[in-house]
């Protein structure tokens, strides 16, 4: 069964999981231990202070045994967590939320193991009940917005029974129930916290998922039309969720061809024919891809281009010809400066209602563009030989452009296939 884009997203996205639950157990680790300093000198600073308030003595060494103990757990966690997804996904998702239930239950053990020391409804005042709201700020770090919404719940929960447990106690100087609904405030605000770090977490899911998709898309365009692609088409057919699909448009259509290219590659070694034709068309695929052109073939001494597909422009004859004029004049820069060694090249451009779209397998597919017109700017290019020209346009191109000189034309050209002859216009 082919897998979609979603369901390839959540299979990575499980694992994304798993490192995230070890770097949670690691962030809690942190910060107990940070807690753990910060009560040891605490104690040390208001000793008296904690003596006056408490009936017993032991409250602060009673407070380190618990912060140690949650210490060496989450260390324990963080290494072990990698296991636990050998048990399979389900047996994961219920240890994460036992995991969690543990974890959230801290604060209220804390709580209530403070209230045999402290009169009334004192613990529900520490520091302590502020741990619930950083167990649920962790949680987010699940992605996983049940487990969030369950961590609020249950620390909701919990902490009214305490609050109703503690507001119920004796006390001789104050009227402990009375504050009770205030406890159901802040125990309200302990529930959305949860929907809000849940909210937080499917925002930022949405996020991840849309990156992965453009790039999974991205992929796919490079895949279809190689390395030979600017970033900006990669871009516009992402954006406007184009569909390369078979279908007949018109586009103009280029074949370039280096001369004299066999004769040049005798004598030479590998190495030498791969690194002339890398110097030769990078700078041409380059000026193809600045004029909204796309590669689609290259064929060791020449490639195939074309303008107008899978993205209609609003002139692709003048962009092709624009990349032509460009190539030509950089190419014979290139030449004078000694940058390569000498090189000629034949050009030849035609327009007209092409044929495009994939080409190949589910594994390995080419986009590709046949035709008539694509015959005609392939024989265009042969008879530059023929007419000593660089570069020929088509009839049909020369009617859709604007030149700044008025080029040679040649008529009755024949083609080679083609029943008619042609007018040719030889731009170089």
């Amino acid at each position: 069964m082919i897998k979609n884009t979603s369901q390839l997203f959540e299979e990575l996205f499980s694992e994304e999981i798993i490192s995230n639950e070890s770097f949670r157990s690691k962030v809690l680790a942190g910060i107990i231990g940070f807690l753990i300093v910060v009560v040891l000198l605490i104690s040390l600073a208001f000793n008296k202070e904690f003596k006056d308030v408490s009936q017993f003595s032991i409250t602060i060494q009673v407070t380190l045994i618990i912060l140690g103990v949650i210490f060496v757990r989450a260390l324990f966690v963080s290494r072990a967590v990698k296991k636990w997804n050998r048990y399979g996904v389900k047996a994961f998702i219920i240890i994460r939320y036992v995991n969690t239930l543990i974890e959230i239950s801290v604060p209220s053990l804390v709580i209530i193991i403070y209230s045999f020391s402290l009169p009334s409804i004192y613990p529900l005042f520490t520091p302590v009940a502020l741990l619930y709201f950083l167990i649920i700020m962790l949680s987010a770090l699940e992605l996983d917005f049940k487990l969030c919404v369950f961590s609020g719940t249950i620390a909701m929960i919990q902490y009214l029974i305490i609050a109703w447990y503690l507001t119920n106690k004796p006390a001789s100087n104050i009227d402990a129930l009375s504050l009770f609904p205030t406890h159901i405030g802040t125990a309200a605000l302990i529930f959305i916290s949860g929907h809000t770090a849940g909210l937080i977490t499917n925002q930022i899911k949405k996020g991840l998922l849309k990156y992965y998709k453009a790039q999974t898309e991205r992929n796919e365009i490079h895949k279809l039309f190689g390395q030979q692609i600017s970033k900006e088409i990669v871009d516009e057919l992402v954006d406007n969720r184009y569909e390369v699909q078979s279908r007949i448009r018109f586009a103009a259509i280029m074949f370039l061809d280096i001369r004299n290219f066999s004769i040049f590659a005798q004598n030479k070694s590998p190495e030498e024919i791969i690194a002339y034709q890398n110097n030769v068309f990078s700078f041409i695929i380059e000026i193809i891809n600045e004029n909204k052109g796309i590669v689609t073939q290259i064929m060791g001494d020449g490639l195939m281009a074309i303008f107008g597909a899978p993205i209609e422009h609003d002139n692709d004859c003048q962009l092709a010809v624009n990349a032509s004029l460009a190539i030509n004049k950089e190419l014979k820069r290139r030449n004078v400066a000694g940058l390569i060694p000498e090189t000629v090249i034949r050009i030849g451009i035609n327009a007209g209602e092409v044929v495009t779209g994939n080409v190949g397998t589910s594994e390995r597919k080419q986009y590709s563009v046949t035709g008539q017109p694509v015959i005609i700017a392939a024989r265009l290019e042969q008879i530059n030989k023929e007419l000593n020209s660089v570069i020929l346009i088509s009839d049909s191109v020369y009617k859709r452009i604007s030149l700044a000189e008025e080029p040679k034309y040649h008529q009755d050209v024949v083609i080679k296939g083609i029943t008619e002859s042609i007018t040719v216009y030889q731009l170089v």
